[in-house]
C-alpha cells in the first residue's frame, strides 16, 4: 500500500530540519513496540518464532537509540514528543492482539507503512540522517521478508488494519512537522 500524502509529506521534509520531528516520533513508536513486542516473548513457543520476535524487539531497541541520537543532533528532544491520539490508537491495538498470527499480521502491516515513510524520509535526508534511514530500511527489509512466510490467515486482515490506521495518523503527523520551524 502506497502512502496517501507522499507529496504533502516530501514537500514538508523538504526543509531538513523537519527531520528531527520525524525521528523523534519514531523514537517514541519504537518505544512502544519494544514495550509491547518484548511482553509477547514469553508466550511463544516454537523456538525459531520465539528468536524473530526478539530480534524485532532488538531492532526496535536499536533503532530507538538511533532515531534518539537523530533527532537530538537536530535539537529535537525526543522525550518532548507527544504522540497524537491517532498514533496511540495503534499502539492500543497491538496491545489487544491476542493470537500470534494477528500480531505478525499487524506487525508486517506496521513495517511495510514504515519502510514507505523510510523512503520518503531517505529523500529528505543527508549524511548521517541518510546513513541511520539506510540502516534502519536495510533490517526492515530483512524483517518483512522475515515474517512474509510466518503470515496465517488472519495476517492479510490485520496487516489491511495496519495500514489504515498509520494512514489516518500521517494525516495528522505531517502538518505537525510542517509547524517544526
Amino acid at each position: 500500500m502506497a502512502l496517501e500524502n507522499v507529496a504533502e509529506l516530501a514537500r514538508v521534509l523538504a526543509r531538513r530540519e523537519r527531520l528531527g520531528k520525524v525521528f523523534a516520533r519514531h523514537a517514541y513508536g519504537m518505544r512502544a513496540w519494544v514495550d509491547l513486542f518484548s511482553a509477547r516473548v514469553p508466550a511463544v513457543a516454537d523456538p525459531a518464532t520465539k528468536a524473530l520476535i526478539a530480534t524485532l524487539v532488538a531492532d526496535n531497541a536499536r533503532h530507538m537509540m538511533l532515531f534518539r541520537v537523530r533527532a537530538a543532533a537536530h535539537g529535537v528532544d525526543p522525550d518532548a514528543y507527544v504522540c497524537p491520539e491517532e498514533g496511540e490508537a495503534i499502539y492500543e491495538r497491538l496491545a489487544e492482539l491476542e493470537s500470534l498470527d494477528e500480531l505478525l499480521g499487524y506487525a508486517l502491516g506496521s513495517l511495510d507503512h514504515f519502510d514507505a515513510l523510510l523512503a520518503v524520509y531517505g529523500v529528505a535526508a543527508r549524511g548521517e540522517d541518510a546513513a541511520t534511514i539506510d540502516e534502519v530500511r536495510a533490517d526492515v527489509a530483512r524483517m518483512r521478508a522475515a515474517l512474509r512466510p510466518l503470515q496465517g490467515p488472519a495476517a492479510g486482515r490485520l496487516a489491511a488494519e495496519a495500514h489504515e490506521r498509520y494512514r489516518v495518523r500521517e494525516l495528522v503527523e505531517t502538518p505537525r512537522y510542517a509547524h517544526a520551524g
